[in-house]
């Protein structure tokens, strides 16, 4: 979180930013590192909360035209927040935009992604990915199969970095808590946004480091499995006639 704390701080520019920091009744030093940071809000949870609903309680304090959904393992580079809201501020039809997702040695996160299908979801599950790199079917719903250095329209991005705006939280509303602990929570925002009729983008401009695990966050063994599955359950029942 500290590098994540840092970033922002070199990040503001002319920017007047509301900087939020949710402690999910943390047992460290969280608290103590973001109240040391001048402009940090520091809202204390007394019991652990979900990711949708730390978001929310910090949503709902929020004043600026734009909210950034940021997690606190991401770097952002100088002129990511900047160059977001410039985006934003131009193509006005856009109602959630993110960046480009690196790992830490630069290579690509596929952060920006087709609606997830059964079919796509069991393959994965499976590791048919890592087994057929070029499925098509899995190629498809991951959008591994174009440049990410050009723009385009998707159907969700990860809540890692996810940029949306006013408008569209005061038409649609605030993530589903149904979805906490965590997952799918950023995709079923995405659908309820596009429903609306607004636009998904990617922007490749701005890029932020996010040092995800994916192996372990996916592993058949991991306590989170269930909670993975409940998800993704709930999700295609919440959806079941919203077509593919």
């Amino acid at each position: 979180m500290r590098e994540c704390l840092d970033s922002v701080a070199g990040a503001k520019d002319d920017l007047n930013i509301e900087h939020f920091v949710v402690d999910n009744a943390s047992n460290d030093d969280t608290i103590q590192v973001a109240e040391n940071r001048d402009g940090v809000i520091v809202i204390r949870n007394i019991v652990k909360a979900g990711f949708a609903s730390n978001n929310n309680i910090a949503l709902k304090q929020t004043r600026g035209r734009y909210v950034l959904l940021l997690n606190p393992d991401t770097v952002v580079d100088r002129d990511s927040l900047s160059g977001m809201v410039r985006y934003m501020d131009d193509n006005p039809e856009i109602g959630v935009s993110s960046c480009k997702l690196v790992n830490p040695d630069g290579s690509i996160q596929y952060n920006a992604r087709m609606f997830p299908t059964p079919l796509a979801v069991i393959l994965r599950w499976a590791g048919y990915d890592r087994l057929f790199p070029r499925s098509k079917r899995l190629t498809r719903y991951l959008m591994s199969n174009w440049d990410h250095d050009s723009e385009r329209d998707v159907d969700w991005i990860m809540g890692a970095f996810m940029m949306v705006r006013r408008e569209v939280i005061d038409e649609i509303g605030l993530l589903d808590e149904s979805f906490d602990p965590l997952y799918y929570e950023d995709i079923d925002w995405c659908r309820r946004i596009k429903k609306a009729g607004w636009r998904i983008r990617y922007v490749p401009y701005v890029r932020v480091v996010h040092k995800y695990d994916r192996e372990s966050a996916r592993s058949f063994f991991n306590r989170m499995t269930y909670v993975h599955l409940k998800n993704i359950l709930r999700y295609f029942w919440k959806h079941r006639s919203s077509g593919r």
